[in-house]
């Protein structure tokens, strides 16, 4: 296949913060004041059969700030 059939994709991955009063992946408070390690759960620690489940404030609020920013997200994947 020749160069020139390759089309430049250049894109920008972001990483921040949410505030949220729980998780992403689970219902463990995010206090930062209290002790360490004393908001784990399973899912946290990654035991086995541990599923996470999607904190959807979280998700409502990243969505949110993206389409604020002028964002673009791909398609969904799955």
């Amino acid at each position: 296949m020749p160069v020139s059939d390759y089309i430049v994709t250049i894109g920008l991955e972001v990483h921040c913060q949410i505030k949220t009063n729980t998780k992403m992946f689970c219902g463990c408070k995010t206090s930062f004041a209290d002790e360490p390690n004393t908001h784990t759960c399973p899912t946290c620690l990654g035991l086995p059969g541990a599923l996470p489940v999607l904190n959807e404030f979280a998700i409502e609020r990243t969505i949110l700030a993206g389409m604020l920013l002028g964002c673009s997200t791909p398609p969904p994947l799955v």
